[in-house]
């Protein structure tokens, strides 16, 4: 059986559709929370697979919440698919590769509307260099912007691993994300879920949930694709 390189595996995920993938040893994430790491999840983790697919950037561009609703559904079901598909060829090939989604969320704080998922997929993003977090907490690519949706996975073997990214997109004076979130749910380092939530989240009458806010994304210079109409 060929042996599985990181060069392999990277070629295998961009045929299935990825837009990015990049790879992390899991001693980056010792200082991790724990219950949150990698090895908490599965203990044989050796190497951390993070995936991504871009966002469509016309959904940024219509009054209706519902182009954006529709693009993050599509995308977020895109994401889940390609995870489990690689985690179903990486089997074939001999490789353990436990997939990890973004939800469903087994913590959950009701009075502050809090979740998390099994494994903060920004922070393992950063770690597998596909970008940087900013002020608004969203993993920004220089290449996609913040235009990404990210899914991931854990292996059982070691893999030669991305560097961390080094580039910033939040200048000192720039506050953009955090003045215009209509919930006052950002200050700088961590979002206020319930604040966020009251805000960006509807559900009409039929039944449909909405997302009616995207200002965080949509306000940081360094948020769009580039080349992009943003």
């Amino acid at each position: 059986m060929k042996k599985m390189t990181a060069k392999r595996l990277k070629s295998m995920a961009e045929n299935l559709g990825a837009d990015l993938c990049g790879i992390a040893p899991v001693e980056r994430f010792k200082d991790a929370p724990q219950g949150f790491r990698p090895t908490d999840i599965f203990s044989g983790t050796r190497s951390v697979v993070v995936l991504a697919k871009r966002f469509p950037e016309g959904a940024f561009y219509s009054a209706s919440p519902v182009p954006y609703t529709f693009a993050s559904e599509t995308i977020l079901h895109e994401v889940f698919r390609l995870t489990c598909r690689l985690s179903l060829d990486l089997q074939d090939a001999g490789v353990i590769a436990v997939p990890i989604p973004s939800e469903p969320y087994e913590y959950w704080d009701e009075g502050a509307k809090e979740g998390k998922g099994i494994l903060s997929l920004k922070h393992a993003g950063y770690m597998a260099g596909l970008g940087v977090i900013g002020k608004n907490t969203l993993l920004t690519n220089d290449v996609f912007g913040n235009r990404i949706t990210l899914g991931a996975m854990l292996l059982d073997q070691a893999l030669d691993e991305d560097p961390v990214a080094r580039y910033t997109f939040c200048s000192g004076k720039c506050s953009l994300c955090i003045d215009h979130c209509p919930g006052k749910a950002l200050d700088g380092s961590r979002v206020i879920q319930k604040n966020c939530r009251e805000k960006s989240i509807v559900t009409t009458e039929k039944g449909y949930t909405l997302e009616t806010c995207h200002a965080c994304r949509g306000n940081c210079p360094g948020g769009k694709e580039i080349g992009g109409i943003a």
